[in-house]
């Protein structure tokens, strides 16, 4: 059973908001919901639905804040957004695509730092601070964006409900589902659904990306529920009202005693962190970054040093030469764990690369090691920074954070500094060489790790696994 905005006993509020950062001037309508009991309630809990009010969802949640499973919640619908057009004639441009569909974090932002700030004064909302009080649901390009809003603003959102989530080639919306098995786990509830006949066009099969989703989930430990709907189609119990019941009981069990947290972390990330070792922000000045030397063990001793494009090597007993060139905008250099490739991070292209080391220093045979993830509309696709542990894996400050390529060149980790904040610098420090920093803009983070960097350059160390399955 479906149920319309007619059938609800409380308060719907209409409007339409005019964006002043995100897409300016774009127009997103939007429908308020406030139960009874939410008037005569203060700090409410939210939920923000995609495409408008999902009154079942609404409805649902009104009848389970009567038993206590929920808590009296608000709701609010919002549209995708239409551009409207700046010359008489011309026709209206609608923004769902952009909004939805984009991987990266300026819609989230929009909605948690701008629309909800001013539909809350607009009417005089009273809604509760806490993440663990805030849900955001979708179905489809609902869906994806749904889950992204979540993922950007997790320090707002832990909750999240998505209905054959369309992280498609559309708008980099694959690339989050890869994101999901890799990034360190997120404190997330999550309920998501897909059906057996969903579309198949050509920015991919929404049956394949949904259970995808579904799986990634599950593999990087996230609290979550699944379902799959045999004979049935796209988003085919989004607006049910039985489905709402069921889904939201599972969303909000417990809600009162039970925060949301991080309880697994996937088996790559155990491997380096554990959940509570958490970043924290220090008053310490940056590890001073250890000098780039080939440490003679392999090879002729010396130093090596990049300018802009370009890398030389200065022997100990020798004269400066140029060893490669051309190589893009050389941002930092590392040379591996047991001392005979130079990894090289570069700014203005999406990899990491690295060279081996020849026995008089100069550098042969260029290759890509690591393949860097990225949002859609990124500013410098490269690594800002670069360090090395002692079992060989590369660190790469990058704008989605510190990511970790394992010594054959795959990426399996990816660390987030709080607050999305973008790592600029990365280095290992502290006791043993057993924490990693990260400068971000100003900002010193580190966070205790169980690897650890070398304390002797000269000491030759082989990584511990050196395969894809380990």
């Amino acid at each position: 059973m479906n149920i319309e905005q007619s059938q609800l006993p409380g308060t719907l509020l209409h409007g339409s908001y005019i964006a002043k950062d995100f897409i300016r001037n774009a127009v997103f309508g939007y429908t308020v919901y406030v139960p009874e009991i939410c008037q005569k309630q203060e700090a409410c809990a939210l939920l923000v639905n995609h495409d408008g009010l999902n009154s079942s969802e609404a409805l649902a949640l009104e009848q389970l804040a009567t038993t206590k499973e929920a808590p009296p919640c608000i709701v609010i619908g919002i549209d995708g957004g239409t551009l409207p057009s700046t010359l008489a004639g011309g026709w209206n441009r609608g923004m769902r695509m952009r909004a939805y569909d984009v991987f990266g974090p300026e819609f989230p932002a929009f909605v948690v730092e701008e629309f909800i700030p001013w539909i809350v004064r607009e009417y005089n909302l009273s809604i509760s601070d806490s993440p663990d009080m805030h849900m955001v649901s979708g179905g489809s390009s609902g869906g994806v964006s749904a889950w992204n809003m979540a993922w950007y603003q997790t320090d707002y959102f832990h909750r999240v409900y998505m209905s054959s989530p369309s992280n498609l080639s559309m708008g980099r919306g694959r690339e989050l589902t890869a994101l999901i098995r890799k990034y360190e786990t997120k404190p997330i509830r999550v309920f998501t659904e897909y059906s057996e006949n969903e579309p198949d066009d050509y920015f991919g099969s929404s049956f394949c990306a949904a259970d995808d989703v579904e799986r990634a989930l599950r593999f990087a430990g996230y609290d979550m529920k699944s379902r799959y709907i045999p004979g049935e189609g796209h988003c085919s119990r989004h607006f049910n009202f039985e489905d709402a019941l069921e889904r939201m009981r599972f969303l909000w069990e417990n809600w009162k005693t039970e925060p949301i947290k991080v309880t697994k972390l996937s088996s790559r990330a155990e491997q380096l962190i554990t959940s509570d070792s958490p970043w924290e922000k220090v008053n310490e000045s940056f590890p001073e970054k250890e000098t780039v030397v080939s440490t003679g063990e392999y090879s002729a001793a010396g130093t090596y040093v990049a300018e802009e494009e370009d890398i030389y090597f200065v022997p100990e007993n020798g004269k400066r030469r140029k060893v490669a060139e051309g190589i893009g905008k050389i941002a930092s250099l590392s040379i591996s764990s047991d001392c005979w490739l130079l990894y090289i991070g570069v700014l203005d292209r999406g990899c990491v690369y690295a060279m081996s080391i020849c026995p008089d220093g100069s550098l042969s045979g260029k290759y890509l090691h690591g393949s860097l993830h990225m949002e859609t509309d990124f500013r410098h696709p490269g690594a800002y920074d670069i360090c090395v542990d002692s079992n060989d894996r590369v660190f790469a400050a990058t704008e989605s954070g510190i990511q970790c390529i394992r010594s054959f060149g795959l990426i399996d980790v990816i660390l987030p500094l709080p607050q999305n904040a973008v790592p600029r610098r990365v280095a290992f420090g502290g006791e043993g060489m057993s924490y990693l920093y990260a400068d971000c803009g100003g900002n010193i983070f580190r966070r205790k790790m169980k690897t650890s960097a070398k304390t002797d350059l000269h000491c030759i160390t082989t990584p511990k696994y050196v395969a894809y399955y380990d």
